[in-house]
């Protein structure tokens, strides 16, 4: 074997070597990365931070969310607090996120009202979903009333939905409603100023009951109906 063989036969070992050094070195980074991540105390859950609330104390969320501090920050079951949280009456939407090394964030959406309803003399928030949500201190005078069977969930959805899309399209209908009152989903009326009754009908629709019944409130009447917004009427 000549000698310049020999010296390529060396450097090709010692390459060789210093790529499987390279390998389990790498292995060992990656192994105690993942230890120390996943496992560790380096990178525990310690501090949980709340933010986006305005009715819900910060204190109830962080009861409620349950974090288990002294568990690794990525470890946590992010979706599952979520979920605690979500249960919270005002709450209407949950975002939880890691933020290493040891911090849980909870950010909240909180619901926003478009109208209340009478419990045994306390006024509730209503959001536009239909959810009783929270009691109020007094009556909002900027909010319609919702004159139904709060047991019932349908009607009060419905309700809800009406103020929701009257808010969404005409501030200053709403402003001018006082109640909306509803048997069934398909009876709903408003009660506005000056004694005026809009009959609505069912929540469907609304752009077209809105459109009709601008030009319609111009006309001096006790009741205006867009229950069927192609054929509106009134009442004199």
């Amino acid at each position: 074997m000549s000698d310049r063989f020999a010296e390529k036969l060396r450097l090709k070992r010692r390459r060789s070597r210093w790529r499987i050094a390279g390998v389990v070195l790498l292995v060992l980074v990656v192994s105690a990365a993942v230890w120390a991540i996943w496992f560790s105390s380096l990178f525990e859950s310690r501090e949980v931070t709340v933010s986006g609330t305005e009715h819900v104390p910060v204190d109830r969320v962080v009861r409620t969310a349950e974090v288990p501090l002294g568990t690794p920050v990525l470890r946590v079951d992010t979706e599952a607090i979520a979920e605690r949280v979500a249960t919270l009456k005002p709450v209407e939407s949950v975002k939880v996120e890691r933020d290493l090394p040891h911090t849980i964030r909870i950010v909240v959406t909180e619901r926003d009202a478009v109208a209340w309803v009478d419990r045994s003399g306390t006024p509730w928030a209503v959001d536009s979903s239909g959810v009783v949500y929270r009691p109020l201190n007094s009556r909002p005078r900027h909010l319609p009333e919702l004159d139904v069977d709060v047991e019932d969930r349908r009607v009060v959805a419905a309700t809800a939905r009406v103020a929701a899309d009257i808010a969404a399209g005409d501030r200053d209908l709403l402003g001018d409603t006082d109640t909306i009152t509803a048997e069934t989903r398909d009876s709903i009326e408003l009660a506005l100023s000056k004694g005026r009754t809009v009959v609505w009908g069912s929540a469907e629709e609304a752009q077209a009951k809105l459109s009709v019944l601008r030009p319609l409130l111009q006309i001096d009447a006790r009741s205006y109906d867009v229950s069927a917004p192609e054929r509106p009427t009134t009442l004199e």
